[in-house]
């Protein structure tokens, strides 16, 4: 159908259209795509920002797959990705449920919950440094109850841990509202019904609550999985990825070879292979969705 044949009210139409999704065109454009495409071909050079480019192909990436350290650092962001979201899932359902109640005061704690999210992580991190500190407040804490020093960013046994904990409490308050979010979408009815069916409360939170919130469950697994993959700073500002290596994740290991080492094409392959990482687990989210997300 030629332009001439449609009216020329939905010409403008379509014209408005256009100019609406046209900002969100540019700024995947500018933001996603181009950056994507700039790391894959740099990904396959030899570049040190003070020289010229030079085509290797594939050796960054056979390099890459050939350090032990990017395999420590990708076993490292494994182990602190499934605590961290299992930490996160079971404080923020506790937060949630708790506001749920509608008791007085429920509103005041739902702000309290949300505040330390609102502060930037670096902020978070360097406060948490302090507190982890031989005299931070934890260490006095843990004299007053009479316990042994705990060397939380210093040991090997304990700075993964203590990072987490970190990460934990400065995320559970954003999702502890989205869980709430999903809470108050279930049917009010429901729940009564099995209340005078005779079913208690674990009951109900497995066989009515939890099914309900798959879909919300399922979002934060992949929105909380990738924010944990590319979220570095917490590991360069409390432990610079030590002792060791035992919380240098994959995401600070790029940092270090992108911008510390200048190796940007080395730096670029492994982004690439996050990438790859971060979309497998996103197909792998949307199948289960197709498949249980719905009640």
């Amino acid at each position: 159908m030629s332009n001439s044949s449609i009216p020329l009210y939905i010409q403008k139409q379509r014209r408005m259209g256009m100019l609406f999704i046209l900002p969100a065109i540019l700024y995947l454009l500018i933001f996603l795509i181009i950056p994507i495409g700039t790391a894959i071909v740099i990904s396959l050079t030899k570049y040190s920002i003070l020289s010229k480019p030079q085509f290797i192909g594939l050796k960054n990436y056979i390099r890459v797959f050939s350090m032990p350290t990017f395999w420590n650092s990708l076993q490292v962001t494994g182990i602190y990705v499934v605590s961290r979201l299992s930490g996160i899932l079971i404080l923020s359902f506790f937060m949630a449920l708790a506001i749920n109640q509608n008791l007085i005061g429920s509103k005041f704690f739902q702000a309290v919950y949300f505040m330390p999210y609102v502060f930037p992580l670096a902020v978070t991190s360097i406060i948490w440094k302090l507190f982890y500190q031989p005299f931070g407040l934890i260490e006095q804490f843990t004299n007053m109850l009479g316990l042994e020093p705990i060397f939380w960013l210093t040991s090997i046994d304990t700075a993964l841990l203590g990072i987490t904990i970190t990460t934990v409490w400065s995320a559970a308050g954003y999702y502890s509202l989205i869980i709430l979010a999903g809470l108050q979408t279930i049917p009010r009815d429901v729940l009564e019904a099995a209340e005078i069916d005779g079913a208690g409360n674990v009951r109900r939170f497995f066989h009515i609550i939890l099914p309900f919130l798959k879909p919300t469950i399922f979002f934060i697994l992949v929105v909380g999985t990738i924010n944990s993959i590319r979220g570095f700073p917490p590991f360069l500002i409390m432990t610079g990825g030590g002792p060791g290596n035992a919380t240098r994740v994959i995401g600070l290991m790029i940092y270090e070879y992108g911008f510390v080492h200048l190796k940007m094409g080395i730096g670029s392959a492994m982004s690439v292979v996050l990438l790859a990482i971060i979309l497998t687990i996103t197909l792998i989210q949307k199948k289960m969705m197709s498949k249980g997300g719905e009640v």
